[in-house]
């Protein structure tokens, strides 16, 4: 069988088109955080790209298409940084602050980011509602079904799994939108908000703090 090599000037240019794509999306951060999402406009996201508006049209149908990939990728930044918690390995306590120095990390190497997704409200249009329920319902699905395992497990503490998830969601929720918009002067270290965290939403919950 004859083994068939990529031709390099297609590798390039997927990587060239692969590169516009994040150009346009981290553009996309930076305005929609600064102006919002409803006064910001295809115009400005395609200024501070540095793009022709065929460029921008070549990856996005409109401003609507940008937003939701950001959800997307905020998604797949949180989904990524948690992992599950065996209780029955070592000091389980420490891999869930662990889980929380992650999710703090992904908040503060992306600030834009998470300042959008976290800060835009319901209301833009039905796509972006959905797309927005999907986020949230995902979050307390996966901090429901922790807390479902960690009193099956003798972890943590029995409590009701929804009134809590949606304690700990909106507690991490108003700390980064709090801290994300302080000068970096002001800001503490991330080590201290994970700690914190932890302290103020977790170790209550543990059976053996």
């Amino acid at each position: 069988m004859k083994l068939v090599m990529p031709d390099g000037r297609r590798v390039r240019a997927e990587q060239k088109r692969s590169e516009r794509r994040e150009l346009i999306v981290l553009a996309a951060e930076r305005i929609f955080r600064q102006h919002g999402y409803h006064a910001a406009s295809i115009t400005d996201i395609i200024d501070a790209a540095g793009i022709s508006r065929g460029s921008f049209y070549l990856y996005f149908d409109s401003k609507d298409a940008v937003f939701l990939q950001l959800i997307e990728r905020f998604v797949g930044f949180i989904t990524e940084a948690l992992q599950v918690v065996d209780p029955k390995l070592p000091e389980p306590a420490k891999r869930i602050l662990e889980n929380v120095q992650r999710v703090v990390d992904v908040a503060f190497d992306h600030p834009d980011l998470t300042m959008v997704v976290l800060r835009e409200s319901r209301g833009l249009n039905a796509q972006v509602d959905a797309k927005l329920d999907r986020l949230y319902g995902l979050l307390h699905e996966m901090v429901e079904g922790a807390l479902v395992n960690g009193d099956k497990s003798g972890l943590t503490r029995k409590v009701n799994e929804a009134v809590v998830a949606t304690a700990l969601i909106g507690a991490f929720k108003e700390v980064f939108l709090w801290h994300l918009a302080l000068p970096v002067a002001e800001t503490p270290e991330r080590e201290v908000l994970a700690e914190s965290l932890f302290e103020f939403g977790i170790r209550g919950l543990l059976v053996s703090p």
